[in-house]
């Protein structure tokens, strides 16, 4: 029996290096084909050459932040779900959400919750995706 993400791409997009390797790992060990980017134009390269089932994207980051990544994600890949990480939350969850994202998660994130919300946003999508 495969893995529960078995053949899901997820593409993790942080400048903090600690972060996306402790993110990778996990993934990684849900099953998950996990890519890494650095910022959100290097994230824009990688999905300039494949397609992705999630991004998992740093609000706050050098070159292009995880808004303008959603919003490049949206126009390349329409419907590849998108989450939102950060140690904000004066507004941002509301803007994400509005803005695309099927979800988004405060940091520090519980190992529990942040699989949940992967396994929720991969779902919206492909529920959306199967009824159109």
């Amino acid at each position: 029996m495969y893995p529960e993400g078995y053949g899901v791409r997820i593409l993790v997009v942080d400048d903090d290096a600690n972060i996306r390797l402790l993110l990778s790992e996990l993934l990684t060990y849900e099953g998950y084909n996990v890519f890494e980017a650095g910022d959100g134009l290097d994230a824009v390269h990688e999905l300039e050459q494949r397609h992705f089932d999630l991004v998992i994207s740093d609000y706050r980051m050098p070159r292009c932040d995880g808004m303008q990544l959603l919003a490049r994600c949206r126009s390349l890949w329409p419907k590849t779900a998108v989450m939102i990480l950060s140690g904000e939350d004066s507004g941002w969850p509301e803007l994400a959400i509005g803005g695309g994202a099927q979800a988004w998660v405060r940091k520090p994130w519980e190992r529990a919750n942040l699989i949940n919300e992967v396994r929720r946003a991969i779902e919206q999508v492909s529920v959306r995706t199967a009824s159109q």
